[in-house]
């Protein structure tokens, strides 16, 4: 029997260019201006990805889908701080795209247990990604994290 599982989603309009965005998810030292501790990123399909912040403390992904500004697919190793994470696995997808001259970054988490011990897990990743994309547009703003030199 195939178990249930739930998911989130995250996102917000930015005039910030997709080249930005791509840098603010895949550059270390970008992700330590809004979202790391530690960083360490293999920008290529099958990289690494791991990050350690206060918001979802140590984390590891082996990166399913790379495609640069537009798209990056992370597939989690469990962690400690999670619950057991019998027959699925928890991915978390990044989608950049356009519309009437902005940009929408988007975070879709799939593949979390419905069971009653991921409620909490879930919550905490639901609530951590708005607190971190707020953090992202700020330093999208202030400056922070800026185009890519050509």
């Amino acid at each position: 029997m195939r178990r249930q599982t739930r998911g989130y989603m995250q996102g917000f309009e930015t005039a910030a260019s997709a080249a930005a965005l791509w840098r603010a998810l895949t550059e270390p030292e970008s992700l330590l201006r809004w979202l790391a501790a530690e960083a360490i990123v293999e920008p290529r399909n099958g990289g690494r990805y791991a990050t350690v912040s206060r918001l979802f403390g140590r984390r590891e992904a082996r990166i399913e889908r790379f495609d640069p500004g537009a798209r990056l697919q992370l597939m989690y190793e469990p962690t400690a701080d999670w619950p057991p994470l019998p027959g699925s696995a928890l991915v978390e997808d990044f989608i950049i795209d356009e519309r009437k001259g902005q940009r929408m970054l988007r975070v879709m988490g799939s593949g979390v247990p419905s069971d009653e011990e991921w409620a909490k897990t879930l919550v905490r990743l639901r609530t951590a990604w708005a607190l971190a994309f707020a953090q992202l547009q700020i330093r999208l703003r202030d400056g922070s994290i800026v185009e890519p030199s050509a």
